[in-house]
């Protein structure tokens, strides 16, 4: 494997031939200029069966994608993609019911009495995933779903990698046998798996700074830490690449964490810079961060 930088500001290429084509992007207006070219779109733009062989080896142990069902979660899902809509639109409206105060206090208690990363998740998968469910997720749902693959590098061992596909296949079932069968799984089972393994980080990290503004926090540690995207046009964005990306097979993975960091602009820790189809927690999360950091000061 080689890398090639046209520069140290631009982004790095990573190749092997016939293999793996990935470009690293961590640099705020080039993340912009990249997500407005319209030479990159979702991953399943194109059919999963034609996407590049290492991305479907390893997203299918992560919470983003069931291969099974061939299933992947909405914002790898192209806006031209008519499922897309009303699939966002569901989300939005069951996010907009929002939370209770009690649901408030009782995080605030867990995190007052230093509550393990597993109790204070499994917490937070209720306040987030029961409108959903309209029951609670079980412990063992909640505690499987810590499995589920993050990074690319744990992937290639294979116990990280087994563990990851089987977590996945039980979220699934569960999904498949308590939701109503016009809901998509796959939305609803990534939702429990990005609570659990980056809430509890989160709550940790504002309950260790009351007094800074919770946007300033979660731009400085933004909970997502990079967004793939992947080649549909052969370009060089403008000459920022020294030869073209590839259609259906250039992977760009977006670091919009670093950017986040960078910028101070919340945008990027919810989407890649720009309002068009951030995350669809967006407001739940800062709120709910907002009124937890003002239980937090008053009993501190």
């Amino acid at each position: 494997m080689f890398g090639s930088l046209k520069s140290l500001f631009n982004p790095l290429r990573i190749t092997i031939p016939f293999l793996i084509d990935i470009i690293i992007v961590s640099d705020p207006d080039q993340i912009k200029k990249i997500e407005n070219s319209g030479d990159v779109d979702r991953l399943h733009s194109y059919d999963t069966k034609s996407l590049p062989l290492w991305v479907k080896f390893y997203f299918r142990s992560t919470k983003f994608h069931d291969d099974k069902r061939d299933l992947w979660f909405c914002p790898f899902e192209p806006t031209s993609n008519p499922t897309y809509q009303p699939r966002r639109a569901y989300l939005e409206e069951k996010t907009a019911t929002g939370y209770s105060q009690d649901d408030v206090k009782e995080i605030a208690q867990l995190l007052r009495t230093g509550a393990s990363d597993d109790v204070l998740a499994h917490a937070m998968v209720q306040v987030v995933n029961k409108r959903f469910f309209e029951q609670e997720i079980p412990q063992e749902i909640t505690e499987t779903a810590k499995y589920t693959v993050q990074k690319f590098s744990e992937a290639v061992l294979p116990w990280k990698y087994t563990k990851g596909v089987k977590s996945q296949k039980e979220i699934m079932n569960y999904c498949e046998h308590i939701l109503p069968k016009d809901v998509h799984i796959l939305d609803v089972g990534h939702n429990i798996g990005e609570v659990v393994q980056a809430t509890a980080g989160s709550l940790k990290t504002l309950n260790n700074n009351l007094d800074k503004p919770v946007e300033d926090i979660f731009t400085e540690y933004a909970p997502t830490p990079q967004v793939p995207r992947i080649a549909i046009k052969a370009s060089t964005f403008d000459g920022l690449l020294s030869s073209p990306i590839t259609p259906g097979k250039t992977v760009l993975i977006l670091q919009i964490a670093k950017a986040a960091a960078k910028t101070k602009d919340i945008w990027f820790t919810f989407s890649a810079g720009q309002s068009e189809r951030a995350c669809v927690f967006k407001d739940f999360f800062l709120n709910f961060m907002s009124d937890l950091q003002q239980e937090l000061q008053v009993k501190k």
